[in-house]
């Protein structure tokens, strides 16, 4: 029952998203998040849920403070993300999703998630510097795990 729910959720989800957009500005910020710093000069961080019954999906935090779903979740595609270092909160903003509170209702089912801020389509986690996992739409992503280079 719970996979048909998510599965309804994803199909509506993935018939609005082509129809949503998700405005920002595009200076680049330089946005930092603590932890490792990735490689590439241009990404501020990587969270990986790697293949098991469904494929990996990539959540790719740019410096610019866009995000990008990978391999999955790309219906939450455009996305922007904000972390403020006193409070130790990561604000990923998504694109308007009619489920994203139903399927985020229950925090503590989600690692580090602290809310669900459904008006503004955000997402808020407790992330300090060694947090290794944050849990999004019934999936773990692990930080700091390579994640597959992109095709196409």
């Amino acid at each position: 029952m719970t996979f048909i729910k998510r599965a309804g959720a994803l199909a509506g989800a993935l018939a609005l998203a082509g129809c949503a957009g998700m405005g920002g500005n595009s200076d680049s910020t330089g946005m930092q998040m603590p932890g490792k710093t990735p490689a590439d000069a241009a990404v501020a961080a990587t969270w990986y849920n790697p293949p098991s019954e469904f494929p990996g999906i990539c959540l790719t935090q740019l410096k610019d403070g866009s995000l990008r779903f990978d391999g999955g979740f790309a219906f939450f595609n455009p996305g922007r993300w904000t972390y403020d270092a006193a409070t130790s909160e990561l604000r990923l903003q998504l694109a308007p999703t009619p489920s994203l509170e139903l399927s985020h209702a229950q925090t503590v089912l989600h690692k580090n998630l602290l809310r669900v801020e459904a008006t503004k389509n955000t997402l808020v986690y407790a992330v300090k510097a060694d947090t290794q996992a944050i849990g999004l739409g019934g999936f773990v992503f692990y930080r700091d795990t390579p994640c597959p280079a992109r095709r196409g």
